[in-house]
């Protein structure tokens, strides 16, 4: 069974997760309960919220095909006001369902995504696991060094700033003053080995983790100090993760001003780069990440050439912020890049707490349209997506590559 929509037949998993990312989720009462019931995971609050929402609404469902089992998690995006959301309702028998336009997707099961156990667990000083690690969809493990965003204008499409309490440790306080990182950063990578070390048992990685270290810029002016700060805690962290990291650790920054640090960051144990251009048109750049733009898109395609060289093809990635342009421009510049060797992924623009932006969230057609065809230009030159499908919780990369998503016969 699939569901038949434009121009492709898309199986019904996908689908859903393709409306929700596009018109956005909200929830029954009763399907709020079942949220308590399943210990649904909340906002993690590192680096975005939907708008109008609050920090108890739930983060992510688990949408399983019963026909053949395949999973996909979405993020809980909310509503916008060009289209009806979905709805989460509850059928007789007490299970989740998907309503769309008042009639529920079949073939189907849903449930939210659990919060991992260790987010209850204090280290032995403490401090809770959940400070030093987290988990984005079903298993990521995410490692956040500090808070916020220090670049000198913010993307528009981005509310990092917004989740910053004046105790913590901030990309501002280390962008001022460097010694406010190296006065922590010994016992740091204690504290962070000890939450790797409980997380990493946790249910939600009991098949794999994708382990990802990530975090808002330092400013300009110290981004190959970012680089080393990376690299620092790659070292400490790889041999502790082998075992059950999908990729290696991945390493999400912005790229540094002296391109030898990036061969740093291939010594100390990163597997893969992503260096996110987020527009990934010069026009769109400019307009929508003046703070990068400040760097130069020159700058950013430079970079991850370079990288391509350090890291080999295929381990190199960039993300988009798919929305922000429009189908055709984007594809055709993404041709032009995973030829060079550059793997592109893209989350669905959703609204998030404290954005400027100027444009709506793309139609479910073109989101549909944009992976499938992404697919393809992925694909010619052998590359698999980012993580997976329960792992990338605004993208259906994987969806695609796994073709959920076929062109209908003429």
């Amino acid at each position: 069974m699939s569901i038949i929509y434009d121009k492709y037949n898309v199986e019904e998993e996908t689908y859903v997760k393709a409306l929700i990312l596009s018109r956005g989720i909200v929830f029954s009462e009763k399907a709020l309960k079942v949220s308590v019931l399943e210990k649904a995971k909340g906002q993690n609050l590192v680096y975005n919220m939907p708008l109008n929402a609050t920090s108890s609404r739930p983060q992510e469902l688990i949408i399983k095909n019963v026909g053949d089992s395949y999973s996909v998690v979405v993020s809980c995006v909310t509503g916008n006001p060009t289209s009806n959301p979905v709805v989460l309702d509850v059928n007789e028998e007490g299970g989740l369902v998907a309503l769309v336009e008042g009639e529920k997707v079949d073939n189907i099961e849903i449930h939210f995504v659990e919060e991992p156990d260790y987010y209850s667990v204090n280290l032995s000083n403490g401090e809770p696991v959940k400070k030093y690690v987290s988990a984005c969809g079903l298993d990521e493990l995410n490692i956040i060094p500090w808070k916020g965003c220090a670049i000198s204008r913010g993307c528009r499409f981005c509310g990092i700033n917004n989740f910053v309490k004046p105790d913590e440790l901030s990309a501002h306080r280390i962008s001022r003053d460097s010694n406010e990182w190296k006065q922590v950063y010994e016992e740091y990578l204690d504290n962070l080995e000890e939450a790797v070390l409980i997380a990493k048992k946790s249910e939600c990685y009991k098949e794999h983790a994708h382990v990802i270290l990530i975090a808002g810029n330092l400013d300009n002016n110290n981004l190959d100090f970012e680089s080393e700060i990376f690299s620092s805690i790659a070292r400490r962290v790889s041999p502790l993760v082998k075992d059950i990291s999908e990729e290696g650790v991945v390493v999400v920054i912005t790229p540094p001003n002296n391109m030898k640090y990036i061969d740093e960051l291939k010594k100390a144990g990163i597997e893969k780069v992503v260096f996110n251009l987020e527009a990934i048109t010069e026009c769109g750049f400019e307009k929508y990440c003046p703070g990068k733009a400040e760097l130069g898109y020159q700058f950013f395609i430079d970079r991850l050439r370079y990288a391509i060289d350090v890291f080999g093809k295929g381990n190199v990635w960039t993300n988009l912020v798919f929305g922000l342009e429009t189908v055709e421009e984007t594809l055709k510049k993404c041709a032009e890049l995973t030829s060079d060797g550059v793997v592109i992924s893209a989350n669905v623009l959703h609204l998030d707490k404290g954005n400027s932006l100027d444009c709506d969230v793309p139609s479910t057609k073109d989101v549909i349209d944009f992976f499938y065809r992404l697919e393809i230009l992925n694909n010619q030159e052998g590359f698999v997506p980012f993580y997976c499908a329960k792992a990338l919780r605004t993208s259906l990369s994987n969806e695609a590559h796994a073709m959920r998503i076929k062109g209908r016969d003429k």
